[in-house]
């Protein structure tokens, strides 16, 4: 089953999807993400939580994404250590909040409803971009709420289930399985391998 066929298929079925990847950098394992897709409401939540540990530091993130029936990203929550990124998608212009050490900073952000998050600790997202791209060889615009920056994101078929996910300055390969389930993600330049 290509990626169209899953997309369609997640969007006409009450699927859940969960899964576990390990995160490995220089071949060694830093970290795990576990995540779940499931239908709610006429549309989908995606949540994950990733633990890393490297030495001298350990990081336990939380993320949920709130999505309509057509993968469309409606709210968006990070948690780490009691600081927060909230996004609720309005049109024509989205409330962000951002709590840094228990101050609150709101800010406001164009996001188009085409637009996808793609969160630097979450592997997921790819996932759901992956789902959302459907046929490869599309442009999204790309919320990177850490950078408060939107930028523009490319995927390309590279390979039978291969994916070449670019950005201005991010290279990503991901490899999905034949029912069009994310099963590696790879980064090249940070040496980072995640796997299903």
């Amino acid at each position: 089953m290509n990626i169209l066929l899953s997309l369609m298929f997640l969007i006409a079925a009450p699927v859940i999807e969960r899964g576990e990847f390990t995160i490995l950098q220089d071949g060694k394992k830093i970290g795990t993400e576990e995540f779940s897709i499931t239908a709610e409401r006429g549309g989908f939540v995606a949540e994950g939580r990733t633990r890393i540990s490297v030495p001298g530091q350990s990081f336990d993130l939380r993320s949920r994404m709130e999505l309509d029936s057509q993968l469309r990203i409606t709210f968006y929550e990070f948690e780490s250590k009691g600081n927060a990124i909230r996004l609720s998608v309005q049109q024509p212009v989205s409330q962000l909040e951002y709590k840094i050490d228990g101050k609150t900073e709101p800010d406001e952000i164009r996001f188009l409803p085409e637009t996808v998050i793609v969160d630097h600790n979450f592997f997921h997202h790819y996932l759901i971009l992956l789902y959302r791209n459907g046929i490869a060889g599309t442009s999204l615009p790309a919320f990177v709420p850490q950078d408060r920056t939107i930028g523009i994101m490319s995927v390309q078929q590279t390979a039978d289930r291969t994916f070449e996910v670019l950005t201005e300055n991010l290279r990503v390969i991901a490899t999905t399985d034949t029912q069009g389930r994310m099963i590696r993600l790879t980064a090249p330049l940070a040496n980072v391998v995640v796997e299903r």
